[in-house]
């Protein structure tokens, strides 16, 4: 009897600036010798979104949005139906010299009331074009399509701290949506909520990025016999395919079944990652270093198992209880192994 886990965690090897060069010091020894020790592999996905599709086996294909906005919107309880929907979160812009940088939507700590007045000033505007904006959290807003645009966009954990420019829509209907952006951008800069957060010294919610295009997909069947976690793509997945998400056990050696696949995704590092923040990282990389060694260590008492870790970088590293440690395997400094595309 063989048992799988497959282990989501984004940010695990950054985009970060060079801890060295912040005076950031890190000791993850445990962490450092199992990534050494891992047989390393590629895998389909370039972050939490493309990864967490490709292993529900929707791999993202050119020129084709994965529909993370109706699947993301069911993951947060909403009901998509058969129509269109895309993320559209709530950001800040800030011009910086010939640059539009894109700043974490946690930075505005919107409250629920601000949500839903910013949806009805934008609802009564869009109403005679099909175009509706639904804010069920505060951080999360959805836009509704009557139908989908042939549009191809980017994700907002690969946008954020970057200039916008290379991460605009791309496709037939590019143009519409690009001028659609503006217009919203020009009502959100006019809107009397933002004069008042801007009288109180707060970020502005000056744009939505829109993200994700498509209608709810089919899936049969998961690949999996236990899903956990957290994250609405995760969560949305799961009910996709009939199943019910758990969240993280206190103990996370709680998470084995005797047999089958079993998916944990653990987003502790986004956060800092998004808000480039290299001592909150490491702060919280020494937490999650724990819950991986109770994981492997776990898994020494189990036959056939294995673990797939996945940074959702492009990367798979894989222990294997039946292939030992490699114990001649080197470790390197986890700064060494991080990714450093931050700024753009």
């Amino acid at each position: 009897m063989a048992v799988t886990l497959h282990l989501l965690l984004p940010g695990l090897l950054g985009p970060m600036p060079s801890l060295k060069a912040a005076g950031c010091e890190v000791g993850v020894p445990v962490l450092e010798r199992i990534l050494a020790r891992a047989d390393q592999a590629e895998a389909p996905g370039h972050d939490l979104s493309t990864t967490l599709f490709s292993l529900f086996g929707m791999a993202a294909q050119p020129g084709r949005d994965l529909p993370e906005g109706a699947v993301n919107y069911l993951g947060n309880g909403g009901t998509p139906g058969e129509t269109c929907w895309l993320r559209a979160d709530p950001v800040h812009l800030r011009p910086d010299r010939d640059r539009l940088l894109l700043f974490n939507p946690e930075l505005l700590d919107v409250e629920q009331a601000e949500a839903d007045e910013i949806a009805g000033q934008i609802n009564a505007h869009f109403a005679e074009d099909g175009i509706r904006l639904e804010t069920p959290l505060p951080a999360h807003w959805y836009l509704h399509l009557e139908k989908c645009p042939d549009l191809v966009t980017t994700n907002l954990e690969q946008v954020v701290g970057r200039n916008i420019d290379a991460f605009l829509p791309s496709g037939p209907d590019a143009a519409k949506w690009r001028a659609l952006s503006n217009e919203i951008q020009m009502l959100l800069f006019n809107a009397p909520l933002n004069q008042r957060r801007e009288a109180l010294g707060r970020l502005t919610i000056n744009g939505l990025w829109l993200s994700g295009v498509g209608t709810l997909p089919k899936l049969e069947k998961a690949p999996f016999e236990r899903i956990i976690g957290e994250d609405p793509t995760c969560r949305g997945l799961a009910q996709l395919a009939g199943m019910q998400p758990q969240a993280i056990p206190e103990n996370i050696a709680d998470v084995w079944l005797p047999e089958g696949e079993i998916l944990l995704t653990v987003t502790d590092l986004l956060s800092s990652v998004l808000n480039a923040d290299p001592f909150r990282w490491v702060e919280q990389l020494a937490t999650l270093e724990k819950k991986v060694q109770q994981l492997t260590e776990s898994m020494k008492a189990r036959k056939n198992a294995r673990i797939h870790i996945y940074p959702c970088n492009g990367k798979r590293y894989t222990l294997q209880k039946k292939r030992g440690y490699r114990f001649w395997r080197r470790s390197r400094p986890i700064d060494d192994l991080l990714d450093r595309n931050q700024n753009g």
